[in-house]
């Protein structure tokens, strides 16, 4: 029974960021984006080096995972400066290992870090709405 328990757990975890099945629609978009979102900041913003990580885990080709990415960009102005974005990607290799680091098992995934990677706070597996995040944000150890 256990076994069949596991089988569907790990078939429901592959599935939650599948690719949506619309014509013409590609990940494009977020993999273009998918560099660093503090460098999509609203124009007259200076970008500042922050001292926290947002990380965001991610499967490019997930509809679930580009309509977080989407929610991440609108807020790419009121981030800038408290927070850098880090976009870990099912589909790049090395990014594989911060997967096993962090233990993310769904996607998409929030992972607030100091800028030496270690976890303040996270958020569990799903798409966050803006207000969420700002929620996270707040959890940045005043100095």
């Amino acid at each position: 029974m256990l076994k069949y328990v596991f089988f569907i757990s790990l078939f429901f975890f592959v599935t939650a960021c599948s690719p949506d099945e619309q014509p013409g629609k590609s990940s494009s978009s977020v993999e273009a984006g998918a560099q660093n979102i503090s460098s999509v900041s609203a124009p007259g913003l200076t970008h500042q080096a922050a001292d926290f990580k947002l990380m965001f885990f991610l499967n490019p080709d997930g509809g679930p995972c580009r309509m977080q990415d989407t929610i991440l960009r609108e807020m790419a102005g009121e981030l800038s400066g408290k927070v850098d974005i880090q976009y870990v990607r099912t589909t790049v290799a090395a990014d594989r290992n911060i997967f096993n680091q962090y233990g993310i098992r769904g996607l998409p995934t929030l992972v607030l870090a100091d800028a030496g990677g270690k976890e303040i706070n996270r958020m569990p597996p799903g798409v966050k709405r803006s207000d969420d995040i700002r929620l996270l944000i707040q959890s940045i150890p005043q100095s």
